[in-house]
């Protein structure tokens, strides 16, 4: 498949594609803002965790992280972005901002 082919299903997966493409949009601009720059598998895997967000968030299911010590390699800045990001998303758990953070923190160390 094509990225614009994958986008398109990822997108359409979360049940919400314009609110997909709002929260894809500001997820990429605070990353670059942050000085990170995802390739092209970095960012289909952010739009797919992004895109089941919105879908967990609709349907009221909880993401919950048992041990938090296992982020403890995360950097502030990529959960600090994590949670802007998970901060747009209704009906979240709180915890799936650490989930989140890991994709800004691998392209971070690209």
């Amino acid at each position: 498949m094509s990225f614009e082919a994958d986008w398109q299903m990822i997108s359409e997966r979360s049940g919400d594609a314009i609110f997909f493409e709002k929260v894809m949009k500001a997820a990429k601009v605070e990353a670059k803002r942050d000085g990170i720059t995802l390739e092209s598998a970095q960012e289909l895997g952010l739009a797919s965790h992004i895109s089941a967000m919105i879908r967990r968030g609709r349907e009221g299911e909880a993401l919950t992280i048992e041990d938090k010590a296992l982020f403890d390699e995360v950097s502030m800045d990529s959960l600090y972005l994590a949670t802007r990001i998970c901060g747009m998303v209704p009906g979240i758990h709180e915890d799936e901002k650490y989930l989140l953070s890991t994709h800004f923190e691998i392209a971070r160390l690209n």
